[in-house]
């Protein structure tokens, strides 16, 4: 076991790296911030200063390490556009808002796809089957930005029930969440469901049924437990990737969250705050992950020989 987690400690640190590398190279390859932060009308010589200031006139390589340095010592360097701030504080900020969207989203989309594969195990009813099927395949075939759209015109403009925008209330939070939510609903129904089959037709199935075992307590107690490793590795997965994922959704119902900050970051120029959000998110994905790889590695043990 210690050796598993060592070899996954390390591809995690390897993969931190890599963000951080690319993160830096595509930053420099947009030009230096200059044009941003100074007005129209700054003479060559106030950006060619500005670069200065801002460590713009030196070799990328150098660049690069002088980072890196920074990085270990715990600098990330300070925001361009909010002198003095350090550019992980303000991702730090906005962290607990994407992550709240993140959970509650993924929230809802495991209780629907359980709660639907479980009707349907439960009562073996193949039309219940392909009418949840039929379902989540339309609402994933509609592009995230334009179903929330629609919950914007539906629940909020017209019927008035939720607030359309920012995170004002604490029902804030319910449209965006949907809209995330629906959109995954199908991929871990279609998995668990497949999984739940599988499990079913297994050896231990059947000695259930020999037993006299009820049909509630094979599909609880005996298919379940044994079908739900792989919905939990995908659901690791995309708790990463919904951080990465949620640049769309923050913007259609302006939710102040990482992704916001991070585009306007980009369009502004200001490398160390993109640079800050950039490790979180993959540090943050690095982590579920890894986490995913452990409980399965207590679950399965054949998952530790891999």
């Amino acid at each position: 076991m210690t050796r598993f987690v060592g070899r996954r400690l390390l591809q995690a640190l390897v993969t931190i790296f890599a963000v951080v590398l690319i993160a830096f190279v595509f930053g420099r390859l947009a030009g230096s911030p200059a044009a941003q932060l100074l007005p129209e009308n700054a003479t060559q010589e106030q950006r060619d200063a500005l670069n200065a200031e801002l460590g713009f006139d030196r070799p990328v390589i150098v660049q690069f390490g002088d980072y890196l340095g920074g990085l270990l010592r715990g600098d990330f360097q300070n925001s361009y556009r909010e002198t003095g701030t350090s550019s992980m504080a303000l991702v730090a900020e906005r962290l607990p808002v994407s992550l709240h969207l993140g959970l509650v989203g993924l929230a809802f989309a495991l209780v629907l796809a359980f709660g639907a594969v479980l009707i349907v195990q439960y009562t073996g009813s193949r039309i219940l089957r392909s009418t949840v099927l039929s379902v989540g395949s339309v609402r994933a075939s509609i592009p995230d930005f334009f179903f929330g759209l629609l919950l914007v015109l539906t629940l909020s403009v017209h019927l008035g029930w939720l607030p359309s925008l920012g995170n004002s209330a604490p029902l804030s939070v319910l449209m965006p969440a949907l809209t995330i939510g629906t959109g995954q609903f199908v991929v871990y129904t279609r998995l668990l469901d497949n999984s739940m089959s599988l499990e079913g037709a297994s050896d231990y199935v059947r000695t259930a049924r020999a037993r006299g075992e009820g049909r509630a307590f094979i599909v609880f107690r005996e298919v379940l437990p044994n079908a739900i490793l792989p919905v939990l590795t995908l659901a690791g997965i995309n708790l990463g990737a919904f951080l990465g994922g949620l640049v769309l959704i923050e913007n259609v119902f302006a939710w102040p969250g990482l992704g916001q900050l991070i585009v306007g970051s980009v369009y502004a120029r200001d490398f160390p705050v993109v640079q800050s959000g950039m490790i979180v998110v993959a540090a943050l994905f690095v982590a579920a992950n890894l986490l995913v790889d452990l409980v399965q590695g207590v679950l399965d043990p054949r998952v530790r020989l891999a």
